[in-house]
């Protein structure tokens, strides 16, 4: 009976399904208790889910929890390695063309926005002043760096070395000379008389010691001398024959014309060492140096226009020309080592500071003409044509047509020079980052999942045998075990009644 009992009682928990009636009178009992308490089971069952199983303190306990971190730094890592693996053939093979060419477009219009955004702007011009603040001590050569100097000493140096830079630059010289001609400006118009007086008067200086040099070289020469000597003969010649016959009679007599004539090359030595004497006192220095520095001022005072070769328009043609020659000849003679080590040294004496300083607003200017020049560079956003979105898109697809020749078939790894010690940096970075990001954001998600009435939908959607199922596969063992104690208690009672009955 007990076992009977109790195998009757876990079976009217599910059975009937349905309710049975009699006469149209209901059978108690029936439906089931959980059949006909379904809905009221499945709210309780969603309120402890909600309330005591899945809530706020317990799912940031769950995701801030070592084992949770762990598991999420393990799939960062093994995403990583995956990546660092993998070639940019293998992603963009992945993705289907179309998506390639939506996210694309995406992306250029997201740059071009936000290159042509206030924000963006004023970012950019902030950083720009930060970074020039920053650089202000640096040297201009460390600035560049050793590869940049090397390549930049090739270009300038191949650049120059061609006759069209020549002649652009034989060109642009005298173009800016006619318009200052036809402005009527002189040299002193761009540069103050004192400055080029000044700069004159030290150009002239430094070169004296070479003058003295040419001119003691030139007294030298043989052939200079003899000419000298012959020049002075005949200068001896014409005074004695401006001399009287009785004057030029006695000076016979004494012979003094031939002696005179004959000692002519000491008498050049003489004059040589004498004017050479006088060039390196330092009272002619000067006169020399004050003379040519003002007369040098007096060429600069002139106006462009007075000058034939700019006036002319046929001799400006042949002056362009003959200049451009001649820059032509100096720049072939340039090689990329003397370039490099001029570049390098000129470099090396001047600061990012002192550059800014010679050139005044430089710095002020600087970060809102580049914001304007990226901002124009996207097309303004949202593809407006401009210049500078030609010279984008030019430099975009070079860069990605290069970039594809030589880096699809590289493992990401090598191309961005990454390892996997960096991802496992990353993977704990991220780990910890996640999981309380996680944590934080874990109210809002139970909100936004409604775990009560998941678990009410669910329910209210299964089949109820399903649910008997379900329910047995988790309490099967003890409902069968209370059976079994029902009819182990059913037969100690039937014994002991028996035994009761039997000593009556």
């Amino acid at each position: 009976i007990g076992l009977f009992t109790n195998w009757l009682a876990i079976k009217m928990l599910f059975r009937p399904l349905l309710e049975r009636r009699i006469f149209g009178i209901r059978v108690p009992f029936t439906p089931g208790i959980l059949p006909r308490e379904r809905a009221r089971i499945a709210q309780s069952m969603g309120d402890t889910v909600a309330s005591d199983l899945l809530n706020d303190e317990t799912l940031s306990a769950r995701l801030r929890s070592d084992s949770f971190k762990k598991a999420i730094a393990l799939a960062v890592l093994d995403i990583g390695k995956r990546a660092l693996r993998a070639t940019p053939d293998d992603i963009v093979g992945g993705i289907d063309g179309h998506v390639q060419a939506v996210i694309r477009a995406a992306v250029l219009k997201a740059v071009a926005g936000l290159s042509s955004s206030d924000s963006f702007s004023n970012a950019f011009i902030a950083g720009t002043d930060s970074a020039l603040a920053a650089s202000n001590d640096i040297s201009l050569e460390e600035m560049l760096g050793e590869k940049t100097l090397s390549s930049a000493a090739g270009l300038v140096t191949a650049a120059m070395a061609s006759d069209r830079f020549a002649s652009s630059f034989a060109g642009a010289v005298t173009a800016a000379l006619q318009h200052a001609a036809g402005s009527g400006k002189a040299l002193t118009s761009f540069v103050d008389a004192d400055t080029i007086r000044t700069l004159a008067a030290q150009a002239i200086d430094s070169a004296y010691p070479s003058f003295i040099k040419a001119a003691s070289d030139l007294f030298e020469d043989r052939a200079i001398k003899l000419s000298m000597e012959r020049i002075g003969a005949k200068i001896i010649r014409r005074t004695l024959d401006r001399f009287n016959s009785v004057q030029r009679f006695f000076i016979s007599l004494g012979q003094y014309d031939s002696a005179i004539l004959d000692n002519m090359p000491d008498t050049i030595a003489d004059f040589y060492e004498s004017t050479i004497t006088i060039l390196r006192e330092d009272a002619t220095k000067q006169a020399i140096v004050s003379r040519l520095a003002e007369y040098v001022v007096t060429f600069a005072q002139k106006p462009f226009a007075s000058f034939d070769f700019i006036a002319d328009p046929v001799k400006r043609d042949s002056a362009t020309e003959r200049l451009s020659s001649i820059l032509s000849h100096a720049f072939s003679s340039l090689d990329e080592a003397s370039m490099e080590l001029a570049i390098r040294n000129a470099l090396a004496r001047s600061t990012v500071g002192e550059v800014l300083n010679a050139l005044p607003g430089l710095a002020d200017r600087l970060g809102p003409a580049l914001a304007v020049w990226i901002s124009e560079m996207f097309g303004q956003g949202l593809g407006v044509e401009t210049p500078g979105s030609a010279i984008a898109t030019a430099f975009f697809r070079a860069f990605s047509d290069e970039f594809s020749q030589t880096a699809n078939a590289m493992p990401l790894g090598r191309t961005i020079a990454v390892n996997e010690s960096d991802i496992v940096d990353i993977a704990d970075a991220a780990s910890e980052a996640i999981s309380e990001l996680a944590a934080s954001e874990s109210a809002g998600l139970l909100r936004s999942l409604d775990l009560r009435q998941l678990v009410v939908d669910k329910i209210d959607g299964l089949h109820i045998i399903d649910v008997e199922k379900m329910i047995l596969r988790v309490v099967d063992r003890e409902l069968g075990a209370i059976t079994i104690f029902g009819g182990i208690l059913g037969a100690i009672i039937g014994l002991s009644q028996s035994i009761i009955l039997l000593f009556r």
